[in-house]
């Protein structure tokens, strides 16, 4: 079991005591007041609009016994004598710097997952497969970027393996992960134009990705080789192993016997007859736990166990049954090119009416205009009946697939009573889009209608 004090935190840490007990354990930790739990640590992190360190009584209110916050004017000492403040001028350092100290505790291995597209999908199945076997840590929800991967390390205990996704939006910021986590083992599952607008090229992401090595001493790198930008992707690091895997490229580990009908049959890894119902590009989300299983000694039986124990996350191609035998699919968790694709792929498979609900790519920059007819080019040769539009840039969608009945709207809000209307029974409706775009509520507003009037 790992444990570690507030004394740690002074002495790892450029902060110091207020008041309080050194000796007091931390425990779980948090960033938001709201949700921390009794006996627990909370940061109060510096945002871009306000100092989370303002919170600190909320914290206390709602069950903290220790507060790591700014050096601030006015502080009630009186409220909470048997309270222990922390005080220090850079709340996120110091919650980046204990996390970097109890790692170095950890004796077992690290795997850090990265990329544009699949990464909480990758995470998912492999930590579904290793945990047949081993105690594992890993991100709640999508904790994966700079207060995540820390609070994710700082909830360990006595787990034998941490697999983290690691997500990035600027350049430096996967630097600072990789060395917050110290990964043993990495993957990257694909490079697209997420973020884009933070970069001049995808091979700007790339190289942003890249970053994840250097945490590494050494250890296994872990490629999609089918991808544009990582295939056959030299790294000079000579103590980082690189392994590569695919479909299409000549890779060291390839699918064979692939068979497409209404479920995706592979052989990989000395692992025949794998049957999945998954969109085509979806393999590949498996290809890498696979692997890295392998690299745990983890049997093949408890391979299988854990792929088809794998249940999607909430809002990702999450099957829904409504009244009147309507089919929705929920997949608006988030979406780029890639993803998009593989949601017309998987609609594309119903023999019913199919209704597609599509809302802006977010954050392409000045590629928006083009992504978006980009996707109008593969519903106009898709078996799609009804495409709905929603936002600035999918009408540019709309007007490349003349050919497919479509509609556009500007806000989520006004397209919601249309599509109710819409709907009949045994219909099939798919939803996609960034989730800045707040397709979901149309999904929550469905449900009600359909299951609950």
């Amino acid at each position: 079991m790992i444990k570690i004090t507030v004394k740690d935190l002074l002495e790892n840490t450029d902060s110091k005591l207020l008041i309080g007990d050194e000796s007091l354990e931390i425990n779980e930790c948090f960033v938001d007041s709201r949700k921390v739990k009794e006996g627990s640590c909370f940061f109060g992190v510096e945002g871009k609009k306000e100092n989370g360190s303002v919170y600190y009584k909320e914290a206390f209110l709602n069950g903290a016994s220790i507060v790591v916050i700014n050096k601030m004017n006015s502080i009630d000492l009186d409220m909470y004598k048997d309270k222990t403040i922390v005080l220090t001028n850079n709340v996120l350092k110091v919650l980046h710097d204990i996390a970097i100290f109890k790692r170095s505790l950890f004796k077992g291995k690290v795997i850090g997952i990265t990329g544009s597209v699949g990464k909480t999908t990758t995470r998912k199945i492999l930590v579904s497969i290793l945990k047949n076997k081993y105690k594992v840590l890993t991100n709640n929800g999508n904790e994966n970027g700079q207060l995540g991967v820390p609070l994710t390390i700082l909830r360990l205990k006595d787990e034998d393996v941490i697999a983290l996704e690691m997500g990035m939006s600027m350049k430096g910021e996967m630097n600072k992960l990789s060395k917050i986590a110290r990964p043993n083992i990495s993957l990257i599952t694909n490079i697209c134009e997420s973020h884009i607008a933070n970069f001049n090229s995808k091979e700007d992401i790339l190289n942003a990705k890249l970053e994840i090595i250097n945490g590494m001493d050494k250890g296994t790198l872990y490629l999609n080789n089918d991808d544009s930008l990582l295939n056959n992707l030299k790294i000079y690091d000579k103590n980082i192993n690189t392994i590569t895997y695919g479909i299409e490229n000549e890779s060291d580990y390839m699918v064979n016997n692939l068979l497409i009908d209404n479920n995706i049959n592979f052989d990989f890894c000395m692992i025949n007859d794998i049957k999945l119902n998954v969109p085509y590009s979806y393999i590949y989300n498996f290809l890498g736990p696979i692997l890295i299983s392998k690299e745990f000694n983890i049997s093949n039986d408890d391979i299988y166990k854990g792929i088809y124990n794998y249940k999607n996350e909430h809002h990702r191609l999450e099957i829904i049954n409504l009244d009147n035998n309507i089919t929705m699919i929920d997949d608006t968790y988030n979406a780029n090119l890639k993803s998009v694709k593989a949601s017309i792929e998987f609609i594309s498979k119903y023999d019913k009416r199919k209704i597609f609900v599509l809302g802006d790519i977010l954050e392409l920059g000045k590629i928006s205009k083009k992504t978006h007819q980009q996707i109008g080019y593969l519903l106009k040769n898709s078996n799609i009946d009804i495409l709905i539009t929603i936002g600035k840039y999918s009408k540019y969608t709309g007007k490349k697939c003349k050919n497919i009945w479509n509609k556009h709207f500007y806000n989520e809000k006004d397209s919601r009573e249309y599509i109710k209307k819409l709907l009949k029974e045994d219909d099939v409706i798919l939803l996609k889009g960034s989730n800045g775009m707040n397709l979901v509520n149309i999904v929550d507003d469905l449900k009600k209608y359909f299951i609950f009037q």
